[in-house]
């Protein structure tokens, strides 16, 4: 199994003070093993101080008020972790699922009516709903308003899923900032057509998460990925979310300060308007908290 680092116990109080409403979108939260047991077929063991009570001293610490609970996959497709973390916070956090394929009918509203949002998919199947599983449980799940979060492995895999995402005809979020470098340009044919999916699709999110595993650079400021996240912004910002990733599970990276994370906002969103969009009235968008969402 890979080796995981523990999160850091130490978040520092940001220099960024959140906007009301401010939401992290991506975070996983697992155990105690005795009440949660892991999946057998797990590919890691999260550290045991990646509670749910463990992520609220960082919520409280960053300044939040809302939060998205992403199950990770060393839960495997059980949902409970996450669904009882969410509860425990009377809708100011919402929840996105891993599906077993044969989840009964019964249990994909369940999850709806407890703050589920939408599921996680993966072209391979391996933490995440498989392509071809993915096009039927969108069949089952029309009237829901949910959004897959689509989980890849670069950038070029993102762009050659896109006649696949969409087809579905629903909100899809490219997780991992998009798989993009600090050496990727407007040179690079790859970053053009991402950026020309922002500017042209309406279904079309970004998730700003991890951009620190791509940093030659580092802490605490992550400069080397800065003007490649400022395109991205600039590009379409009422399409773009930001998200911790903690405990940040199985990096290979320095484990960050979730503080340092934040405080990136500042750099790549150096106006308080755009940085609201990100951290307010986008994920209100796309998560449900408020109107419609597309």
């Amino acid at each position: 199994m890979r080796p995981v680092q523990p999160p850091r116990a130490d978040t520092h109080k940001p220099k960024l003070k959140a906007p009301p409403g401010a939401c992290d979108t991506h975070l996983h939260v697992f155990g105690p093993p005795e009440r949660y047991p892991l999946s057998p077929d797990r590919g890691y063991n999260p550290d045991p101080r990646s509670t749910i009570d463990d992520y609220l001293n960082v919520h409280r610490a960053l300044g939040l008020e809302r939060a998205v609970i992403v199950t990770g996959s060393a839960n495997g497709t059980n949902n409970q972790v996450t669904r009882d973390a969410v509860a425990c916070k009377n809708g100011s956090f919402k929840a996105l699922a891993l599906l077993d394929p044969g989840i009964s009918d019964k249990e994909l509203v369940s999850l709806k009516e407890n703050n589920f949002t939408g599921f996680r998919i993966k072209e391979n199947g391996r933490g995440g709903l498989s392509f071809p599983n993915t096009a039927k449980m969108v069949q089952r799940v029309g009237g829901f308003q949910w959004h897959v979060e689509f989980m890849a492995e670069s950038l070029p895999a993102i762009l050659r899923a896109l006649h696949f995402l969409r087809a579905l005809k629903m909100p899809y979020v490219f997780d991992h900032v998009a798989y993009v470098t600090p050496r990727m340009s407007e040179a690079n044919p790859d970053f053009r057509e991402l950026r020309r999916v922002l500017r042209c699709e309406e279904d079309a999110w970004v998730n700003l998460y991890s951009f620190y595993q791509e940093s030659e650079t580092g802490p605490p400021g992550y400069a080397d990925m800065v003007p490649i996240v400022q395109a991205i912004i600039e590009a379409r910002p009422d399409r773009v979310v930001w998200g911790s990733n903690w405990p940040h599970a199985g990096i290979s990276v320095a484990m960050p300060n979730d503080g340092d994370l934040l405080d990136f906002l500042l750099a790549v969103a150096p106006d308080d308007k755009t940085r609201r969009q990100i951290l307010t009235d986008n994920p209100a968008k796309l998560y449900g908290w408020a109107g419609d969402r597309v």
